[in-house]
């Protein structure tokens, strides 16, 4: 199971583009195998399904489940790439309201994210088979195509070969207006230890130096959540496991806000963020909601077998 974080910025009748309380949050998931897939929106108190969001014609394709919200057409921007008839990549958007389809050819991007009316994403330079760098675009919302160059990371010499730059997901901060990209310089395992956080109109850039986190989620008002793993390498074995929040101004933890009783269990590592009801739902092979204030928790029933959940705001 996958949980990734969306937000964005909304705005109140007196012109207040930071006002995350006026958001609807919808949680979405994936439903089905193969080439039969449907994206359902979920009930995140009940964890069953309200409707069916999207029905996929069947296809060979893959999916790849960026859900993100453009609010000035209404839509749901999602990418995948289609295997059949040398199709390829794909952005599917989809009117919130009527679920209008409206499908355009992309390059191939590896992530996209919408914020403020902007649409962005990652796009992979490849020269002669070696990863140079992945940069991040602004992306024209009615052909795909490049409007600029905001960033360029370039491949880190002596990484991985499946990790070269150490970027892979952007998300978007309505607070500030920024754009975060956590990266991995050291190359442990799952080891963010950078936070880049860009403006998303004068494309000013601050670094945030952070513990060796595996995940982030970025909520209200600015705050900032991770999971972290610490690994005794004496012992031989992971001495803690949870979700600590972090500040998102120069990377100190504030504070723990779950320890999980086995470290050593199965965990998908990403968290998602529901503005709404100021939850994280981290997934441990059980759901978990954390209110983030509180410290109150409960578990998301899963009857239904989804996966790829996503959290979306609507303004």
């Amino acid at each position: 199971m996958t949980l990734t974080l969306l937000q964005f910025s909304c705005s109140d009748n007196d012109g207040n583009e930071n006002t995350p309380s006026r958001a609807t949050t919808k949680l979405f998931a994936i439903a089905g195998v193969g080439s039969n897939l449907k994206i359902v929106e979920v009930d995140p108190t009940s964890g069953l399904s309200i409707s069916t969001f999207l029905d996929f014609e069947p296809m060979q394709a893959s999916v790849n489940f960026d859900f993100t919200y453009f609010n000035s057409a209404n839509q749901l921007l999602i990418r995948r790439n289609v295997y059949e008839n040398g199709i390829g990549p794909q952005i599917i958007k989809v009117n919130i309201d009527t679920k209008e389809e409206n499908i355009i050819s992309s390059e191939d991007f590896s992530t996209i994210i919408a914020g403020n009316g902007k649409l962005f994403g990652f796009k992979r330079i490849v020269v002669n088979t070696s990863l140079q760098s992945i940069d991040l675009v602004e992306i024209n919302p009615e052909n795909a195509s490049t409007i600029s160059t905001i960033e360029i990371f370039e491949a880190i010499e002596d990484a991985p070969s499946n990790d070269k730059t150490g970027v892979s997901s952007v998300f978007y901060s309505y607070d500030t207006n920024e754009l975060l990209i956590p990266r991995r310089t050291s190359f442990l395992s799952n080891a963010i230890d950078k936070l880049i956080k860009i403006d998303a109109n004068s494309g000013a850039k601050a670094i945030v130096n952070i513990s060796h986190y595996e995940s982030i989620a970025v909520g209200r008002n600015g705050r900032l959540f991770a999971v972290k793993r610490i690994y005794d390498s004496n012992l031989g074995e992971i001495t803690f496991y949870g979700v600590v929040e972090v500040d998102i101004n120069n990377g100190e933890e504030i504070g723990i806000l779950k320890a999980f009783d086995n470290p050593n269990s199965f965990s998908d590592s990403e968290i998602i963020f529901l503005s709404e009801t100021n939850e994280i739902l981290v997934d441990t092979g059980t759901i978990y909601k954390i209110n983030v204030d509180t410290k109150s928790e409960s578990i998301l029933s899963n009857t239904s077998g989804f996966y790829s959940y996503r959290s979306v705001n609507i303004y």
